[in-house]
């Protein structure tokens, strides 16, 4: 069985390698970098302060200190004590900024969890061996009434217009949403990406766009391939410009110093002996002939 989330979905496709790194080894980066950590506390202080409103006036305080408590000084990629307290103040305000920002919002759900067997939209073909499951960050009640499902996104500068066109997590999130209904019972699903952006001066921008069945049918073919990849042991490298930015990037250029230092010597030496087996064809002649 196969279970996929949008970050496996997206990161098998991006570089199967990356994948392979991450799920299959179980590789991962000894401390969270400054980036991801204080992405994930805006996130949860964002979602927190729209799901309380101003029903508690310290909430963020509360839900700030509690999102550190498990995100410690020796777990997170800051320098010295003092820029791992400023990130803290810092993330602080600009989600009380965000939150002025983004306004009331009725919220019909937050952190939505879903779970549910690929099925094909059109035939009801059910392959109960792949699994999708999500959570969605928010589901919306747009003036129209009908409901608009969020995902938020914290980025360091302004996004490409048009993107929630093609994000999958958006058409996983709109499959997720919709029950066994019959096709003509399927209509447009409102999605938008969110962006929390954070220059000097906070800014917000909505990317709004649909999803219909032509979606469910991309992602449907989508896991499918996928899926079936992962089971014959296919992990494509997929090298260029994103490397800079993947943890990985020392595994799969082969520096040990580096690799230590992100990773441990433990897993280090974990990678190396799995590029030998590999090599040398055992136990399983596919994973060499991918390599």
């Amino acid at each position: 069985m196969i279970k996929f989330s949008k970050s496996k979905l997206n990161t098998y496709i991006s570089c199967g390698e990356k994948y392979r790194i991450h799920y299959e080894l179980g590789i991962r980066a000894r401390k969270t970098s400054n980036t991801l950590v204080e992405g994930s506390c805006i996130h949860h202080l964002v979602e927190t302060g729209i799901a309380y409103g101003d029903q508690i006036s310290d909430v963020l305080e509360h839900a700030s200190i509690h999102f550190w408590e498990g995100h410690p000084f020796d777990r997170c990629a800051y320098d010295s004590e003092e820029s791992y307290l400023l990130a803290q103040a810092i993330c602080l305000e600009q989600s009380r900024q965000f939150l002025d920002l983004l306004g009331p919002q009725h919220a019909q759900a937050i952190e939505l969890h879903l779970e549910r067997p690929l099925i094909h939209p059109l035939t009801g073909e059910d392959h109960s061996d792949i699994i999708l499951n999500g959570f969605i960050d928010l589901v919306l009640v747009g003036e129209d009434g009908r409901p608009i499902i969020v995902d938020l996104k914290t980025v360091a500068r302004r996004p490409q217009e048009g993107m929630s066109r093609l994000a999958l997590e958006l058409s996983m999130y709109s499959y997720l949403m919709e029950e066994r209904l019959p096709v003509q019972e399927i209509t447009r699903t409102n999605v938008a990406l969110v962006y929390l952006i954070r220059t000097k001066l906070p800014q917000l921008h909505w990317d709004s766009s649909v999803r219909t069945l032509h979606h469910l049918l991309d992602l449907y073919a989508i896991c499918r391939k996928v899926a079936e990849d992962i089971n014959q042991a296919i992990y494509y490298r997929n090298p260029g410009m994103h490397c800079g930015y993947c943890d990985s990037k020392s595994l799969c250029y082969h520096l040990p110093e580096q690799a230590v230092l992100i990773f441990g010597e433990e897993n280090w030496q974990l990678y190396v002996d799995d590029m030998l087996t590999r090599e040398q064809g055992l136990p399983n002649m596919a994973l060499a002939a991918n390599y």
